[in-house]
């Protein structure tokens, strides 16, 4: 799958722009509807559904059922969206837990 403007484009309403990704940070927000998101977990999400979306005579071997599984839910080729529950439907982060300093 050609990854190509994947990290500039918005996997909310689609808007591609160089200046939606910040290079210093990697944090990616949308100039046109004000998505945020951290910019890897982004660009991962236009991937996946760049592969979910094709036709099923042209996927890959092993592609799957054509479902995006995401951190707060589901996506289908269709657009459609299932929350995986109703306390992270709303949020994406994709922080990690950081190492605890011992003292």
């Amino acid at each position: 799958m050609n990854p190509a403007f994947t990290s500039q484009t918005c996997s909310r309403c689609g808007h591609q722009s160089s200046t939606n990704r910040d290079r210093s940070t990697g944090w990616f927000s949308c100039n046109e509807c004000g998505a945020e998101y951290d910019g890897d977990y982004n660009a991962a999400k236009n991937i996946g559904m760049r592969l979910i979306t094709v036709p099923e005579g042209k996927r890959p071997s092993g592609l799957g059922d054509g479902q995006l599984a995401l951190k707060s839910g589901a996506l289908n080729g269709n657009g459609d969206y299932t929350p995986s529950d109703d306390v992270s439907a709303d949020r994406e982060s994709t922080d990690k837990p950081r190492p605890q300093t011992r003292a």
